[in-house]
Order: C-alpha cells, then structure tokens, then sequence
C-alpha cells in the first residue's frame, strides 16, 4: 500500500485518526525515532524561547534589587563565613519579605517562623521547594572559593546570555533519552495487546506506533509547561492517555491485517 500519511501530519492526526495510526503501523518504515528527535527539538525549542524571555525579565528587572544585598561569602575547607552582622537577611524589594537567611554562627538551625525560602550556614545551603520539603547541599570539598559583587554580576550575565539555550541543550538530550525507553517499554506492552487482536505485528512496527502515542502527551505537556497549567496527577494522566492511543494504534494495524 501506499503511504498516505508524513511526519507532518503527526502532531495533529496523532490526536484523532485511527487511519493515520494504520498508514503509521502498515506502510511507514523505521522505527520513527528520528521524527520523534525533531518534535522534541521543537518543543524544547519552544519552551526555551519562552524561558530565555523570563531569564532576561529576572536578570534586569527581579536581580538589580537582590544581588547587592549578597554579602562576600567565603569558603575554606568546606566552611563558610561572611563579612557582616549575622543572622544576615536578604529581602525581596518588592513584597518586604525575607527572601534568604545567612547565619554561620550556628544560631539559626531552620526557617521555621520566617517567610525565607533560603538558608546557608557554616557548612552548607538549605532551601524550601515550592511543595514545601527541604533539601540543599554542603559546602564539603570546597578547599578554597569566594562569592563576591563581581562574580554574582559576572554570573547574571551568563546566566542572561547562555542559560535558555544550556537548558535547550540538556533538555533534549535528556528527553530523547527518556522517550527512547519509554517507547521501546510501550512497544513491549503493544505486544500484549496485539495478542488480544490474533496478531503479531513486528516490534519495529510498534516502535513507530509507540511513538505517534505519546506525540499527543509531548505536545499538551509542552503547551501546559509554557502556560504554565498544572495538570493534576499529571504523570497518571499521560500515562493512561499514552496507552489509550497505543490501544488504539495496535486495534487500527490489528483491524486492517484482518480484513
């Protein structure tokens, strides 16, 4: 048969048609990773357009109100000190609101009662994540290191220039990777529900069916990240949802082998 379908028609009729899911499974070739590589690159290339707008608004328009107020940190074999009265309060200029707490003396052991979201003490860093659990990091192996004015603006401009496209980069490489496995997990379940239908489609064909199944989950994850929507349980929600359409994909090749 001839093929109906192209890679361009994926992001929208992976949404809908059963046909294009059996023009996908029956006349396509390969195992559609390499469509799979270039709708991420576009959905990271989207995501880190937006990101490199919001990095630029934080650098010039959030930063020149906090980063003056860091005092010079200093850190020698794995502890650290400060040139200012402590304990040391960051504020955020525009609520009034503690935003960081410096003490390394060892008085200040939490942020219980504070509206900080930061701590650094003598041997290491904490900081409340936005579900409200605390994690951070210890200053341990840093023989010798200073944080000073320069190296904070020296830092901003970096950040302001290079960070969007670092996040770009790593994005992809880690999602790829991901999907990759996720693809090659659900091509193993399509042979589970081929066995429901009598049939046994090849396992490359089921690649390629796999990856049209989560193309609608990538899409509405990248248009929910940008929107910034939090779906509930959203893991849940685009693994049924990823299922669903290898369901369907494997029903639409399995139909049209029987006829």
């Amino acid at each position: 048969m001839t093929k109906r379908y192209t890679p361009f028609h994926a992001p929208v009729m992976a949404f809908f048609s059963l046909g294009f899911y059996r023009d996908v499974g029956l006349n396509w070739k390969g195992t559609g990773f390499a469509y799979l590589f270039v709708l991420l690159t576009i959905c990271w290339a989207l995501v880190s357009a937006q990101l490199h707008f919001s990095i630029v608004e934080l650098v010039e328009t959030k930063a020149p109100g906090i980063a003056p107020q860091v005092p010079r940190i200093t850190i020698i074999k794995d502890e650290a000190s400060v040139d200012v009265a402590q304990p040391y309060k960051i504020m955020n200029p525009e609520s009034g609101k503690v935003l960081a707490l410096i003490d390394t003396t060892g008085k200040t052991l939490s942020l219980e009662g504070t509206d900080a979201r930061v701590l650094m003490t003598r041997t290491g860093v904490r900081y409340k994540k936005n579900d409200g659990k605390m994690t951070g990091f210890e200053f341990k192996g840093v023989k010798h290191f200073t944080l000073d004015q320069q190296k904070i603006s020296a830092w901003l401009r970096m950040f302001r220039n290079y960070g969007a496209i670092v996040i770009f980069f790593i994005g992809i490489l880690g999602s790829f990777v991901f999907r990759i496995v996720q693809t090659l997990l659900y091509a193993a379940i399509g042979l589970l529900f081929a066995r429901g239908y009598k049939t046994r489609p090849a396992y490359q064909t089921l690649l390629r069916i796999s990856v049209m199944a989560i193309t609608p989950v990538i899409i509405v994850n990248t248009i929910s990240e940008m929107a910034r929507v939090t779906i509930p349980l959203e893991g849940v929600f685009y693994s049924i949802a990823a299922m669903v359409y290898l369901l369907l994909g494997v029903k639409a090749v399995s139909d049209q082998k029987e006829a």
